[in-house]
């Protein structure tokens, strides 16, 4: 069995975990770092500030997003990889 750490939980990190587990079977564990509980789309930020859509639009909790994949999430920030 492996465990696969993904560092990172933006517009890289949850697809390729997504299609980790897609790929690998169940006995295999993943886990996603990331130092924040959320995602915010930082491209609408413009639209944001011009009024065009909300915060709450371009933000979302991750955890649920992952766990519903059985994907582990940490939210912490990663300062050192011991390997």
């Amino acid at each position: 069995m492996a465990h696969i750490v993904v560092l990172g939980a933006g517009t890289g990190g949850m697809p390729a975990a997504y299609e980790m587990r897609e790929e690998l079977g169940r006995e295999h564990e993943i886990t996603v770092v990331n130092e924040r509980e959320y995602f915010q789309f930082v491209p609408s930020n413009p639209w944001v500030a011009v009024g065009w859509r909300d915060r709450a639009s371009v933000t979302f909790d991750i955890r649920p997003h992952l766990e519903r994949k059985g994907i582990n999430f940490v939210a912490k920030r990663c300062e050192k990889i011991d390997a």
